[in-house]
């Protein structure tokens, strides 16, 4: 075992010797693990509090009907609480303080997310602690850059670009645990494991699977010092305030579930989304400047035990800082923001070290959604007989370009291939929230809806794996929302704006970060467009007669199109879940 040793701010360690992981549970592994699921999250109305089909939910956001009304909107933080009434904790009238619900402690430890876990054992806490992530830093195959990373916000000090904010990271591939210690703890440099691998875990993120009804979850671990005495701080500690970041203050592409288990952290989060629903290629680095405009929550602490909930596409960034310096100065009145309490009846003082959070990324943000609903519903079409999909719409002797970064294009354009491009920027368009980083100005009453619009594309589609009721609530409120797609689709289609989304994205060298990311697996090389402006020289009459023609099948094809999407995503969850044991296994777990 690996012990971590933390007294009056100065790290020690003692490395005994590693005879084996300890053995954990093997439930994520189970072939009957994942059953029938009956319900999800989704399926939930506005007014809906039973707990029956979401046990973890319920008990990290007792309150589902402010969880759901935050979904895909805002954030919502939920607060460890000691007694035994849950309730709201922000003031109605106050903005400014983030969205806040309580949880109590007493149904977390009701929780029974492993088989093994002990009566007294708190199932969200003990989930993993400093030692264990020592632990998984010396497993096989762990590489620096891939696995693990050792980063920290940087701050430009001179320069045209000064003040901006950027991830530094440490070169090399493999570091000693002896080293990336003193690199944590002297360095300042903060430990972020990616796809984190522990039994335990890999239990809870099922779990949230199963009740999210979502693709996949995905687990990132951020371990990041607690600030250093004042003897011991460094001139950058200086000029940076005695803070420790790991991050530059960035947007998410998938919603995400952030849990403290250990240690206190300073969150700064966004009051509206930069890019509302945020997909994976639209992701990118805000610039100083927009950072300046960006409404923000006051400023809070996340305390061992807290859940904080952030949609995709809202900035944010967190930090360790002189927690006590800050309760000392704080006078204006938000000390409750602040204070984290004690957990009754423990030896150790859960608030004091590092900070450790795990962070559950639900990944059907961006591969399950009315978008890919419309990809489906496009295949299905053109699969169908006497459509004119297959329609050569470009000739490939038109094209001034005969391959597409040393890969050799020989294929005409089809209609087909041009309608999954103008699905993908339709889904891609601006509207009125993308504008609020580049404006000091909040939405009026006369804006657009933030939720509305072009951006219903972008909304998440739950899986219902096995039990597919098409007379369930759940199922008719989705066939509503992609009718809606269906008719901002046809609405908004635009050649000229698809050839511009094509020229910024597409035709870029894999495995640039803003290449375009197709939210369909169908996609291949025979779909690509390497000339979009000839787009523009396509008739326009054809154009509307292709769409007119795709709307019609399409409005009575949603069946067809999630029974595609509910079947790929089922069995993208089975190979997850088979390489993720075959991993376990391999270390141990």
């Amino acid at each position: 075992m690996i012990i971590l040793l933390y007294h009056h701010g100065v790290l020690t360690f003692i490395i005994l010797l590693l005879l084996t992981l300890a053995a954990a549970d093997n439930e994520v592994c189970n072939e009957d693990y994942e059953g029938t699921q009956n319900n999800n999250f989704y399926a939930l109305s506005k007014t809906q509090t039973d707990d029956v089909d979401y046990p973890l939910l319920n008990a990290l956001f007792p309150n589902l009907s402010r969880l759901q009304t935050a979904w895909e909107t805002h954030p919502l933080l939920s607060r460890v609480s000691f007694t035994q009434q849950e309730q709201d904790t922000q003031p109605l009238d106050n903005k400014q303080i983030i969205p806040t619900i309580q949880h109590n402690r007493q149904l977390i430890s009701q929780l029974k997310l492993i088989n093994n876990q002990h009566q007294d054992e708190d199932p969200i806490l003990s989930l993993l602690s400093v030692d264990d992530t020592a632990l998984i830093l010396t497993q096989p195959d762990m590489n620096h850059g891939n696995e693990y990373k050792l980063l920290k916000k940087i701050i430009i000090q001179d320069g045209p670009e000064k003040g901006e904010e950027y991830n530094g990271m440490l070169p090399g591939t493999h570091y000693s645990l002896q080293d990336i210690l003193q690199h944590f703890h002297y360095g300042g440099f903060s430990v972020v494991i990616n796809k984190l691998l522990w039994r335990s875990i890999a239990n809870f993120a099922r779990q949230l699977e199963q009740e999210l009804g979502a693709v996949e979850v995905n687990v990132n671990l951020y371990m990041t010092p607690d600030v250093v005495s004042e003897k011991d701080r460094t001139n950058e500690d200086k000029i940076n305030g005695n803070v420790r970041e790991g991050f530059e203050a960035h947007w998410d592409w998938m919603d995400v579930i952030i849990v403290q288990l250990s240690g206190m952290k300073r969150w700064s989060v966004a009051r509206e989304s930069s890019i509302y629903l945020s997909s994976k290629d639209q992701k990118r680095k805000p610039t100083l400047e927009e950072l300046k405009h960006v409404q923000r929550y006051d400023d809070f602490t996340l305390c061992p035990g807290d859940i904080l909930y952030i949609p995709r596409g809202s900035i944010h960034n967190a930090s360790t800082i002189d927690f006590d310096h800050l309760q000392e100065n704080n006078n204006e009145g938000r000390i409750d923001l602040d204070s984290c309490p004690p957990y009754p009846n423990e030896a150790l003082d859960r608030r004091v070290g590092p900070s450790l959070h795990l962070t559950f990324g639900l990944l059907e943000s961006n591969d399950a959604t009315i978008e890919t609903l419309l990809h489906y519903a496009l295949d299905a079409y053109y699969e169908s007989s006497n459509n004119s999909m297959n329609e050569i719409a470009v000739s490939k002797s038109t094209c001034s370009r005969s391959n597409f970064y040393g890969v050799a294009v020989d294929h005409d354009i089809r209609w087909s291939s041009v309608l999954h491009h103008v699905i993908a920027e339709v889904a891609r368009r601006e509207h009125i929230c993308d504008h609020i980083l580049q404006t000091n100005r909040r939405p009026s009453s006369i804006d657009v809806n933030c939720n509305e619009g072009t951006t219903i594309l972008r909304k998440s589609v739950p899986l219902m794996l096995d039990d597919i009721n098409e007379s369930s609530q759940q199922y008719l409120n989705l066939q509503q929302t992609y009718i809606s797609g269906l008719d901002v689709l046809v609405s908004s289609a635009n050649l000229a704006k698809t050839a511009t989304l094509i020229q910024t994205h597409l035709l870029k060298p894999p495995p640039d970060d803003d290449a375009l990311i197709f939210h369909y697996p169908s996609y291949s090389e025979q779909d690509v467009i390497i000339c979009p402006e000839a787009l523009n020289e396509l008739s326009e009459d054809d154009f509307i007669h292709k769409l007119n023609t795709f709307d019609k099948f399409s409005r009575e094809s949603f069946d067809i199109a999630f029974a595609s999407l509910n079947n790929w995503g089922k069995q993208r969850r089975q190979d997850d879940r088979q390489q993720q044991c075959i991993k376990l296994d391999k270390v141990g777990q």
